[in-house]
């Protein structure tokens, strides 16, 4: 199974699900699909989905794809997953700027990023010999792990204060 989030932000992002849509193959795509507007017709795909059943399905799946959110890659991180990142553009209305994809340039060497959403397919059919290219790195899982456990507790005291 591959899953997607494309995280919470209010500007649809109809061209990953649109890719995601049109992959080839009959591998399962669950997608968290945010404030997108296309609708899948292959991809099973939620709007919002409760935070343990984001991390469930991030567990479950065999490729994790993500918006350049680095809440959304450390989560995939920390499941031992190491994501497909495909950026926000503002030039397709995604985003007000370009941060996610600053961002995704910064950690291309721990992670896969995809800018041109053509080359999409083509990485999840190369994925595991591109994994592998990435080779050894600091920021493995347990480290992810361990920056996504602050996060989240930085964001509960932060959600606690009056």
């Amino acid at each position: 199974m591959i899953f997607c989030t494309v995280g919470t932000h209010e500007d649809p992002f109809d061209r990953l699900l649109r890719a995601l849509d049109a992959l080839p193959g009959d591998e399962p795509v669950r997608i968290q699909s945010g404030y997108s507007t296309y609708v899948p017709t292959r991809c099973s795909a939620e709007a919002m989905m409760p935070y343990a059943r984001i991390q469930s399905s991030m567990q479950e799946a065999r490729i994790v794809i993500t918006h350049g959110g680095p809440a959304s890659i450390m989560q995939a991180l920390s499941h031992g997953k190491v994501p497909i990142v495909v950026p926000r553009q503002s030039a397709f209305g995604e985003h007000v700027d370009d941060h996610q994809v600053r961002f995704a340039r910064k950690i291309a060497d721990r992670v896969l990023v995809i800018l041109d959403i053509a080359e999409l397919a083509p990485l999840i059919a190369q994925y595991d010999e591109r994994v592998a290219g990435l080779g050894p790195s600091t920021f493995g899982p347990e480290r992810a792990r361990l920056f996504a456990m602050r996060l989240d507790d930085l964001t509960q005291r932060l959600l606690a204060r009056p």
